[in-house]
């Protein structure tokens, strides 16, 4: 092989190495202020194997919580399940609540712990058992 054609080659290696990774398209259902915040902390903090779980039984993360300043206090919580086509949700679910009175309270400390909740929340979420409520009833995976 000569020179030019191993120079191509490294060149092409190393443009594929350095390319972005596949970023799953997460389905979801939500309220806009909460995808706002999903949005500005760089999207949803779920692997590509619970993405491919949604995309694949053609269900949606479903996403319920607030992130305000209560008293002076920044306080968020986080509720995840799934959820399917009909709008049935898994009673299967991730919760956790966050509370910050260290910080000055502002909305953007409250925001910020909203999405730690959601990723922990997220984290809980007992995933395969959310999916197979939908398979044992019939009512989604189409």
């Amino acid at each position: 092989m000569n020179k030019l054609a191993k120079l191509l080659l490294l060149a092409t290696i190393a443009g594929l190495s350095s390319a972005p990774a596949f970023s799953c398209s997460v389905p979801e259902s939500t309220t806009d202020d909460l995808r706002q915040i999903v949005i500005q902390n760089g999207g949803y903090p779920i692997s590509d194997a619970q993405c491919a779980m949604l995309n694949g039984h053609h269900l949606r993360l479903y996403v319920e919580g607030a992130a305000t300043v209560l008293d002076g206090v920044n306080v968020a919580w986080a509720h995840v399940s799934v959820v399917n086509p009909d709008r049935v949700i898994a009673s299967k679910s991730g919760v956790a609540t966050r509370i910050n009175t260290k910080q000055t309270p502002s909305q953007t400390v409250a925001n910020q712990l909203f999405y730690e909740a959601l990723e922990s929340a997220i984290n809980s979420l007992d995933w395969k058992g959310a999916t197979a409520q939908f398979a044992a009833s019939g009512k989604a995976l189409n």
